[in-house]
């Protein structure tokens, strides 16, 4: 894997490889990852001036809906849906949008580690002020199960605790024929980096999305999901 696709596929590559590696090498312990993890995007985020860069989109309007419209291609049926790293929230107020005249009733809901971003989320976001829930993902009690359980990565916890975080998000937080949704990850045409990881972990994909990148030829966008019966 070049260097090069590796700030295509992450533009915070190299800040999650130096904290991955600070873990590893015992020079910060695991609540100081994330910590130090919820301290930077959160400053981030909230120092960016307009709802797609506040939610962790560097790209405009039209990459935006590019990327994140493949999650409808994974929403089949009403139900509830919980957007794991919500951020501002502007994510599901994007999804509630899209889905208008689809004649499905989807509830939305958003889980995040930010006390900053949600806050920042409720204030955009009012009406759904209840809807939101501060916590780290992988040990959050949900107060219900949800019908779709979305995480844009698996990057929010530590690569050994990746495979842990995949469990609990499936079997813990998603309801009985229901669906946990992952992606759409950037990777190398063809390789199917994630779809191989989680097969590994015995998790096979019931369906998929894919489309090709706008700026790298040899790069693709794919989402997985995964059904629970």
């Amino acid at each position: 894997m070049t260097d090069a696709f590796k700030l295509a596929r992450n533009r915070a590559y190299q800040f999650c490889e130096e904290q991955q590696q600070a873990l590893d090498d015992g020079r910060i312990t695991e609540q100081q990852w994330f910590d130090i993890h919820n301290q930077t995007f959160t400053q981030a985020y909230l120092a960016a001036d307009n709802p797609r860069a506040q939610s962790g989109h560097g790209g405009d309007e039209a990459a935006y809906r590019y990327t994140r419209g493949m999650i409808l291609e994974a929403i089949h049926k009403d139900g509830a849906f919980l957007d794991v790293g919500c951020a501002n929230g502007h994510l599901i107020e994007m999804l509630d949008r899209w889905l208008t005249g689809t004649g499905l009733h989807v509830e939305f809901h958003g889980l995040d580690i930010s006390q900053g971003l949600l806050e920042l989320a409720k204030s955009r976001l009012p009406n759904w002020r209840e809807r939101f829930f501060l916590g780290n993902a992988l040990h959050w009690s949900p107060p219900i199960k949800f019908d779709f359980v979305y995480a844009a990565e698996l990057h929010y916890v530590p690569r050994d605790r990746q495979r842990e975080l995949t469990d609990h998000l499936f079997n813990d937080l998603v309801a009985p024929g229901g669906r946990l949704i992952l992606g759409p990850d950037t990777e190398k045409a063809g390789h199917n980096t994630l779809e191989n990881t989680v097969t590994a972990w015995g998790y096979t994909p019931t369906g998929y999305c894919e489309k090709a990148h706008q700026a790298h030829q040899d790069l693709c966008r794919r989402m997985l999901w995964f059904d629970k019966t």
